[in-house]
């Protein structure tokens, strides 16, 4: 091991002396110190949870993370009648949170279980359109959806794809973006999750209705929350990066959303769909690829041709001509 090595290894062990030790004294504060902890399988970001035997630790660390937010929306979301997990203590200064367990049979376990695929799936798309019908006003003064934080996920592509990347091809890239962006159909706006999919969906059968869909993840990336197009949880959802979804099943999901919104446009919803669907799959491509050049989890990789895929799909659509000359200009066969 190089001396680099041996520093960075350092001071991995110290953060996490550190961590364990704030860890404790949230537990001991809440009268749970005793109490066995299991370390559970992380992500992709920087929280971990550890399970206790009546609830679950979140670990979130600052300032990366930002658990007020988490309990923010989690409880606007409760309110409105959605399954989230409930919050019953908070440090948010380090980052610690005590949420209830919603159980361990995700999605995808539910399904390896025998749980129909449009059960699930129904039940997830009806509760996306429970919100959308009930918070129909930002009155948390979320963020919108801007062109800023539009451009800033899709450069992520240019930043860590491993394809180079002339100054003109990047500044062409961002012109097409713009334009997409800046022609998009009008849409109604509402809180985004950004990460409604297989694995951040908890399936609760002792619950009624679209209840039995438990969200998990909806402060990703811009934490304090975001205001964006009704298409995006549904992209997020029927385009989901870690698991082929056949487009057919996904044009049925869409039928239950369209029958409780009946004055939608579907001409510009479809447009609106294929725009965020081709934005968040050019940003996953370079997420991924990030996750595993920076933080060496390679096991994202395997996604890739799933996301070029969705990505090819989505650029077929009118709106996105000039994004998918610009593919086809500068990235070629993909």
């Amino acid at each position: 091991m190089n001396v680099s090595s041996a520093l960075e290894v350092g001071r991995t062990d110290s953060l996490e002396s550190e961590r364990k030790a704030l860890r404790t004294a949230f537990l001991k504060r809440e009268g749970l110190e005793k109490e066995a902890l299991l370390l559970l399988p992380a992500d992709a970001s920087k929280r971990r949870y550890f399970r206790l035997p009546h609830a679950l630790l979140m670990d979130a660390p600052p300032p990366a993370e930002k658990t007020a937010a988490f309990q923010f929306i989690a409880d606007l979301l409760y309110e409105i009648g959605l399954s989230v997990p409930l919050v019953y203590a908070a440090d948010h200064i380090h980052g610690f949170l005590l949420i209830e367990d919603l159980g361990d049979l995700t999605y995808r376990r539910a399904m390896e279980e025998g749980v129909a695929e449009d059960i699930l799936y129904g039940d997830t798309v009806r509760g996306l359109a429970h919100l959308h019908q009930k918070m129909t006003e930002n009155t948390a003064n979320f963020s919108p959806y801007d062109l800023e934080a539009f451009l800033k996920e899709a450069e992520v592509f240019l930043d860590w794809s491993s394809l180079f990347f002339s100054e003109k091809a990047k500044d062409e890239f961002r012109q097409v973006w713009t334009e997409a962006y800046e022609n998009q159909p009008s849409l109604p706006q509402r809180f985004v999750m950004r990460d409604v999919l297989i694995d951040n969906l908890m399936w609760l059968p002792s619950r009624e209705g679209f209840n039995r869909s438990g969200f998990i993840d909806f402060q990703d990336g811009v934490h304090e929350g975001i205001w964006g197009p009704i298409t995006y949880d549904l992209v997020s959802l029927l385009e989901d990066a870690r698991r082929d979804i056949d487009p057919t099943f996904a044009e049925k999901m869409l039928e239950i959303y369209f029958g409780m919104f009946p004055e939608l446009n579907r001409g510009d919803f479809f447009a609106s769909y294929c725009l965020w669907g081709a934005q968040r799959s050019t940003k996953i491509l370079g997420v991924f690829s990030r996750l595993a050049k920076r933080d060496g989890k390679a096991k994202y990789l395997v996604h890739l041709p799933r996301v070029w895929k969705i990505l090819e799909r989505d650029l077929q659509h009118p709106h996105l001509k000039a994004v998918r000359q610009w593919f086809d200009a500068y990235v070629g066969k993909r």
